[in-house]
């Protein structure tokens, strides 16, 4: 069976430059197409990035490149023969790749009203294929997307949207796109591709000084879902509804679980040495401990790991 893949390029064009469309009909002659658009505002330069098909087969449950023929590289016909030793298997290390959001950008963003996460589990020898098809999607709704996988290799997507309308479009979208990778993912036990939930964003906090000096480094964000106790729900509300406390923390973010009164769900984005798992946040991640005011046995870490790739919408710059 024979499926495609990408590569993938990245160019800059300076943000005074007047005319794009040279540099965009050599790209597109090249066979590149356009996949988003970020500024940075280092070297004052926008970055495009560019992706193209290449070959791909599937042996034995493993991905292995397919030597490519000659192909025209540019307009005055230089051809370069690209072969790769079909006996290379893609590195589960090596293809990990990371996007830098600056301070700058999330300045721009609109506080997020509602949030979305879905982790996905790919089948074995289709892990590249599925990253692939889930990183260069188009998320025209959504703010940001911030994107990693677990040591089980499944894929966690958090979604933050401007409005319930965002959010009920993805929704949508995300059926058919489902439908066309369903023959790379397991089904969860009740029967769903997806692991998912929602709800309306009851805090967002922006912590625009450690994205300013913390912005190069490796991160990891967590998801957790944590129930209160009845009589407790007023004062955890007043202690998760603040900015996180811990050092290395970027944004933070608190959400209503689904349709629930007594559960939220909460999202932290801290660099990677510094990553916390549910203990931590419960008993230090805030102002004050939460451990003895939550449910521990109806609460859980649904992820907690390195963030693999982050997808901004171009159209906030």
């Amino acid at each position: 069976m024979k499926m495609v893949i990408w590569d993938y390029k990245d160019t800059e064009l300076p943000f005074n430059t007047t005319d794009r469309s040279p540099h965009m009909k050599d790209m597109g002659g090249k066979g590149w197409e356009l996949v988003s658009v970020s500024p940075n505002p280092e070297s004052r330069c926008f970055i495009l990035f560019w992706k193209r098909p290449q070959n791909l087969a599937l042996e034995n449950g493993k991905d292995f490149l397919q030597p490519d023929v000659k192909k025209t590289e540019d307009k005055n016909g230089l051809l370069e023969e690209r072969r790769v030793n079909k006996n290379d298997t893609i590195s589960f290390d090596n293809y990990k790749s990371n996007r830098e959001i600056s301070d700058h950008e999330y300045k721009k963003f609109p506080d997020p009203q509602v949030v979305m996460i879905v982790k996905y589990r790919p089948k074995d020898g289709c892990f590249n294929q599925f990253r692939t098809e889930l990183y260069t999607r188009e998320y025209p709704n959504v703010i940001a997307r911030h994107m990693g996988f677990n040591k089980k290799k499944e894929f966690v997507c958090v979604s933050f949207m401007e409005s319930i309308d965002a959010a009920l479009d993805l929704e949508g979208v995300g059926t058919s796109w489902l439908d066309s990778v369903d023959h790379l993912l397991i089904k969860y036990p009740n029967g769903s591709r997806t692991e998912s939930f929602s709800g309306p964003v009851w805090g967002w906090f922006p912590n625009y000084e450690n994205l300013s000096r913390f912005n190069a480094g490796a991160k990891a964000f967590t998801v957790l879902v944590v129930k209160m106790k009845d009589s407790f729900i007023q004062e955890v509300k007043d202690i998760a509804l603040q900015p996180s406390i811990l050092p290395r923390n970027l944004f933070s973010c608190v959400a209503q679980y689904k349709d629930t009164d007594d559960t939220y769900i909460y999202i932290g984005m801290d660099m990677a040495e510094n990553k916390q798992d549910a203990n931590t946040y419960y008993s230090s991640g805030c102002s004050k401990p939460i451990t003895s005011l939550i449910v521990p046995e109806k609460s859980f870490e649904f992820f907690s790991d390195a963030e693999d790739f982050v997808w901004v919408n171009s159209k906030y710059f």
